[in-house]
């Protein structure tokens, strides 16, 4: 039989689920969707209960591989913020049963511990996760920083696809039109954890700030609304791609203001890595691991908000030389992302 056909029916008959398949919120699952797809089918995880049926009628294996994704936000309390042993034994139950339904499980750790973490239950998430992951048969983090020690595999973060032409940005959306020609911004879900107010404070007074994206927190969202200051714009609200890109695209540079503990990588870097937009940001574990990799053309590391405010005051954007761009491709690109993926779900069908 002919090689390629060969491989071509492994991968059509080859099952992988996708949890969660819904697009939550961001391009993130489409881009991992796609990837995945090039070895097996991508389906949606029927649910436990329709799993634990399938179970008692003695039919073991229904998927090649279950890739999960975000599982350590199911054990905090959504009301108190703390770790629920409900929520963990709950979070237990279903993944063994995806064990016994699956050859191959695969867990993509995204945070250390979720975002909404009550203060002084951070040690607790983090003991849990650490024994949730153990379920797994792989563990993936997008930080090569956080895989020391083969406790984890690295897996890069996909970069997200672009919309028109590499050489022009696209026009910039009517709701920015009275922005001035240079501008810095925040972009993604506006949330406290980000300390975005922390970074319009200590804004330069000669440099422009926009800081755009659904709000996640309504309280906070009012709180920075209330900052007047005529060097910086408030633009809540959901942007469609081409709205989003825009933005990005035509900017000075793309800010990152937090460094909490909780965070792996940050999406919005992996935005920016996709346009070729300069990101200026504090330190995190992440961004010192890759500032090498990516090159001081599109990354700038501060210790905190003020030097970040500092390092921004005397950034002027450069255009990006060809070989940085084909650094970003081998680093994050599709074929880095995809050969990841192949070694986490294996390659029986």
């Amino acid at each position: 039989m002919n090689t390629r056909s060969l491989d071509s029916n492994l991968m059509t008959s080859r099952r992988v689920a996708y949890v969660p398949f819904e697009d939550v919120g961001n391009a993130y699952t489409v881009r991992m969707r796609k990837l995945l797809s090039e070895y097996g089918q991508v389906a949606r995880f029927e649910g436990a209960k329709r799993a634990i049926l399938r179970l008692a009628s003695l039919q073991w294996w229904r998927y090649d591989s279950i890739v999960v994704n975000w599982a350590e936000n199911d054990i905090i309390d959504r009301a108190t913020h703390r770790v629920s042993l409900f929520n963990v034994a709950k979070l237990f139950a279903k993944t063994l049963v995806m064990r016994l339904t699956s050859r191959r499980m695969v867990y993509v750790r995204h945070n250390k511990y979720p975002h909404a973490t009550a203060r002084g239950e951070e040690q607790r998430a983090q003991r849990w996760i650490a024994r949730y992951e153990r379920l797994f048969d792989v563990v993936l983090s997008h930080s090569g920083a956080e895989v020391e020690g083969g406790v984890r595999q690295y897996c890069p973060h996909p970069l997200y696809e672009r919309l028109g032409s590499a050489n022009a940005a696209p026009a910039l959306p009517a709701l920015l039109e009275d922005l001035p020609a240079e501008y810095f911004v925040v972009f993604g879900r506006i949330l406290p954890y980000k300390r975005i107010e922390e970074l319009v404070d200590a804004f330069p007074a000669d440099r422009h700030l926009v800081v755009i994206g659904p709000v996640g927190n309504e309280e906070y969202g009012q709180r920075l609304a209330a900052r007047q200051r005529a060097n910086f714009s408030f633009r809540p609200g959901y942007l469609s791609e081409q709205d989003a890109q825009a933005i990005v695209s035509r900017s000075a540079g793309v800010l990152i203001s937090h460094a909490d503990a909780d965070v792996v990588v940050s999406g919005t870097f992996f935005y920016s890595m996709s346009l070729l937009v300069p990101v200026l940001a504090v330190a995190t574990p992440f961004l010192e691991w890759v500032a090498p990799r990516v090159g001081s053309e599109l990354l700038t590391v501060a210790r905190d908000v003020p030097e970040l405010c500092a390092k921004l005051a005397q950034h002027q954007r450069q255009p990006v030389p060809p070989e940085v761009a084909r650094r970003v491709d081998e680093e994050f690109g599709d074929r880095a992302v995809s050969n990841a993926l192949r070694a986490a779900i294996g390659d029986r069908a």
